[in-house]
């Protein structure tokens, strides 16, 4: 398998960091999800959407548990990627993982996962 071609990204109040995990790619989000982190986050998932075709990944987990903070944006960013992934042809599955003491993360995803029951699901740790 190709090595990974997105970066870790970090900036002050914001972090995305990538594990390619065999045909499984692990993204963990860090800080603060709010306008300044929007951008980045789209653009980000953009990438990963041409990621999962070109390695041909059987799934992506989002890995939430160290965010505080989630807005509107930062959501049409995931929605969008959820969207693009559809349209490519064989499911890849996308995974987010939330802090279950941080009850807003899985209520702010929940409907991420209706939107798309078998192919995104949620886990809390």
């Amino acid at each position: 398998m190709d090595s990974l071609r997105v970066d870790r990204i970090t900036t002050d109040s914001f972090g995305i960091e990538p594990a390619l995990l065999g045909d499984r790619l692990s993204i963990k989000l860090t800080g603060t999800g709010d306008m300044a982190a929007a951008a980045p986050l789209g653009a980000y998932c953009k990438e990963v959407q041409h990621e999962v075709r070109r390695l041909s990944l059987a799934a992506v987990e989002f890995d939430i548990r160290a965010l505080y903070f989630l807005n509107s944006s930062c959501l049409k960013a995931f929605i969008a990627f959820i969207s693009g992934v559809t349209g490519q042809g064989p499911s890849c599955k996308i995974r987010f993982v939330t802090d279950a003491r941080l009850g807003w993360q899985r209520r702010s995803l929940a409907a991420l996962e209706r939107m798309s029951p078998g192919l995104v699901s949620i886990h809390d740790k």
